[in-house]
């Protein structure tokens, strides 16, 4: 005997053996299928339940017993369509692979069907994984085959039944998509789906026979009298009843669950619950009624309901009941009553009533919800003590005539007069009829809205004085959108607009001296980051009101972005100390100028409001002025005040670095016979030229400047040796040398040079200078005779 333990496909050597031939049993494959399409029949059924349900874990308990049962029915399928394939040899089964053979078809089935696992829901995904659970429950149960024989497969129609069970599985699963998402439960639906599954289950099956093939081989003997197998009734009896449990246990489960809820519902609410038959016999009663009624459930299970009522209502109770028997029909089911009910003690109080009809198999019962009103009544008396201590007036108007019917102390203060002088009065009766008017036009159209509507009144005339009311409305209305009340809170803001004007007046005469000074005005909200400015605040800026975005980053983008870092932490000081704001910084207008702004501003509360003004002129004068001080007038050049500033900065800078500065001290020779000569003018020329000269040939960052008549010095930074200098003075020179056209001619100076090195040389300026000078004085010396010019 041969355990089929691998898959074995069809070879050359095989096809040399013999054939052993197979035969059907037309009614066991009948019943194969059928079993196929009614297992994905009830399957299908119970996944519409499962995918109806509230409760997660419900969900999860009866998806998987749904996928068991269609796995198992692919199982049931699949054996019984085996006992329908009759060889003419012994054949036994593997138990232990037969009942690992089903794990497949429930692992697939499982994750098609659970509405919880969305990452599986794409339909090729599960396509494939259904055909695979199918085709691999199918290929391991004929493993468990043990023959006399050697099994093999044809590979063409082996791909070709896992093909047809993909692709049928998937139009099922698509058509159960459907069915779910439009809630179509009908049994031809279901069936439909059923059919094409059960087509792909059976399809899968047969088309996998016609693969196999089997060979006889040595061991092989053949079966002398016919077997009958009676597994396949079996296997149907069964997959019925685990069918016929498995529904019958989830339609017990959810009336077992409904149940539960409904009582514990019951059991929950704080009105009372009663059912009643068509005699009017109470005969269910929640918790809340023996509660509200005082009476012991065995006391009042079984009794007329007209024991809750007074004599009064009874009677009525007794002729209403004759009325709907003889005519058939009752005008208070579904509609909510204010009567009055009778406890134990005899105590009546308020109560409302809304009454439903319910079918039952003795004729009409009802079921009726009782609310006690008691604690409402009393919460009135508390509601008018809590409006009359309102400090301003609250008034409730009736809808159809808009007369009083409700208010507070505050109003009769107001109004000066009496609550018991006011309700039933109109606004015709308590003011003018123009001013009437315009009070009960404004409350037509609140009673037509379905907002709250904050109305500043026109003015009104009470006892002799106008008065101003903010009045807030609103329409109260019943369950059918109809307007009952108009519920007003009006408040006297006659001072409050006296006030309102006066600063009105004091705001734009404060506006208009701002306007004058050119002071734009602004306001910062701390907390929401909220930028308000006045027009001027535009102007100054030069951003466009449309541009503006309203925040802090409008102003931030405009602030220079040199100065931004130093203002922003002024501002963030002042927040922080809870200080005032004070700095001056350049801001960058559209157009690319420069403004310079100063801006002052104080915190109040959670706001900083200031003001801003443009001190562009004042800070020009101020960089003349400045200007002036450290330039020489003729020439344009830095002066002795200057110098002494950039010595200072480059020092300090030539010793944290390691570097030098060099000082070339120029003096021009024979410069005095010219100016004598030709006179000042030209003199000045020949100086100015010299000047101009000299700067071309410095670097930004070196220093030119003019310190006597004909003396001018040229401080070199970062200077690493003397190579650096020697060529930048060679130059100067040569720049010197050059002729230079005057109104008298061309002239020609000549210039000595003194070099002096700091930190080498000198400690300070005037060391450095004395130094240079000194050189200076050495190299005209020496050098008298080649640089004398001729004029």
């Amino acid at each position: 005997m041969i355990n089929q333990l691998h898959l074995h496909f069809v070879t050359e050597e095989l096809l040399k053996l013999p054939l052993i031939r197979a035969e059907y049993d037309a009614w066991m494959v009948i019943a194969s299928v059928l079993t196929a399409v009614f297992a994905s029949y009830i399957s299908f059924m119970l996944s519409a339940r499962v995918n109806g349900s509230q409760l997660k874990e419900e969900k999860r308990l009866w998806t998987l017993l749904s996928a068991c049962f269609l796995g198992a029915g692919i199982w049931a399928m699949h054996f019984i369509g085996m006992l329908a394939y009759r060889l003419p040899i012994p054949v036994s089964y593997n138990i232990l692979i037969t009942i690992l053979s089903v794990i497949p078809s429930i692992l697939a089935s499982f994750i098609v069907i659970s509405p919880d696992l969305g990452g599986f829901k794409s339909i090729w995904f599960r396509s494939l994984l259904m055909g695979a659970g199918i085709g691999t429950m199918h290929y391991v149960g004929m493993m468990a085959m043990i023959m006399p024989a050697q099994m093999a497969y044809q590979p063409i129609l082996f791909g070709t039944s896992v093909i047809v069970a993909v692709i049928l599985s998937g139009v099922a699963l698509k058509i159960n998509d459907i069915r779910l998402a439009t809630n179509n439960n009908s049994i031809r639906f279901n069936l439909l789906a059923a059919l094409v599954m059960g087509s792909a289950i059976s399809g899968m099956h047969y088309i996998g026979m016609m693969s196999m093939m089997v060979f006889e081989i040595s061991t092989t003997n053949y079966l002398t009298d016919e077997q009958h197998n009676h597994l396949a009734p079996t296997i149907l009896v069964m997959l019925l009843l685990l069918s016929l449990l498995l529904i019958g246990s989830i339609e017990l489960r959810a009336r077992t669950l409904l149940s539960a809820r409904l009582k514990t519902v019951l059991h929950t609410v704080q009105d009372s619950v009663i059912s009643i038959n068509h005699e009017g016999i109470i005969e269910f009663a929640n918790p809340a009624t023996f509660e509200m009624f005082g009476y012991e459930k065995d006391t009042l299970i079984g009794q007329n309901i007209k024991m809750l009522m007074p004599a009064k209502y009874a009677e009525h109770h007794d002729q209403y009941v004759a009325n709907s028997i003889l005519t058939g029909t009752t005008k208070v089911t579904g509609k909510s009553r204010v009567l009055k009910g009778l406890k134990k003690t005899g105590e009546v109080f308020p109560i409302a009533l809304t009454v439903s009809p319910v079918a039952s198999d003795q004729g009409s019962a009802f079921v009726g919800t009782i609310r006690d009103l008691t604690d409402i009544k009393n919460q009135d008396a508390f509601m008018q003590t809590a409006f009359d201590a309102l400090p301003i007036m609250l008034f409730v108007k009736e809808a159809s005539d808009l007369s009083f019917s409700h208010i507070n102390k505050a109003g009769e203060a107001l109004l000066g007069k009496s609550r018991e002088e006011l309700i039933g009065l109109n606004d015709y009766d308590l003011f003018a009829k123009e001013e009437a008017e315009v009070f009960v036009e404004a409350d037509r159209e609140v009673l037509l809205s379905d907002d709250t509507v904050l109305l500043d009144e026109q003015p009104m005339t009470i006892n002799g004085q106008t008065r101003y009311l903010r009045t807030r409305k609103v329409a109260v209305k019943d369950n059918n959108g109809e307007p009952k009340y108009l519920l007003g809170l009006s408040e006297d803001i006659t001072e409050l607009r006296d006030a309102k004007i006066e600063l009105e007046k004091l705001s734009h005469r404060l506006a208009m001296a701002a306007n004058a000074a050119r002071i734009g005005v602004w306001e910062w909200n701390l907390e929401t980051n909220e930028l308000i400015w006045d027009d001027w605040m535009f102007k100054l800026y030069g951003v466009p009101k449309g541009k503006f975005t309203g925040d802090y980053s409008s102003w931030a983008s405009t602030v220079h972005p040199d100065d931004y870092s130093e203002v922003v932490d002024k501002l963030e000081e002042a927040v922080s100390n809870n200080d005032e704001f004070h700095a001056e910084f350049r801001v960058v207008l559209n157009s690319g100028n420069i403004r310079h702004i100063h801006g002052d501003g104080r915190i109040y509360g959670n706001k900083m409001i200031g003001i801003n003004f443009d001190i562009s002129k004042r800070v020009k004068a101020e960089n003349k002025i400045l200007q002036l001080a450290e330039t020489d007038q003729l020439t344009g050049l830095s002066n002795r005040n200057a110098l002494i500033k950039f010595v200072e900065q480059e020092f300090a800078r030539a010793d944290r670095h390691g570097s030098k500065v060099v000082c070339l001290y120029f003096d021009l020779d024979k410069f005095k016979p010219i100016n004598d000569t030709f006179g000042h003018q030209v003199g000045d020329h020949v100086l100015v030229v010299t000047s101009n000269r000299l700067r071309k040939l410095a670097r930004k960052t070196d220093c030119v400047a003019r310190i006597g008549g004909d003396e001018f010095v040229v401080m070199l930074t970062d200077i690493q040796n003397n190579g650096q200098f020697a060529i930048a003075k060679s130059r100067m020179v040569e720049a010197v040398l050059t002729p230079i056209d005057t109104d008298a001619g061309e002239v020609i100076v000549g210039t000595s040079v003194g070099v002096a090195v700091y930190p080498d040389d000198a400690a300070n300026l005037d060391e450095l200078l004395n130094e240079a000078d000194a050189r200076m004085y050495e190299d005209k010396k020496s050098s008298s005779k080649s640089k004398t010019p001729d004029t």
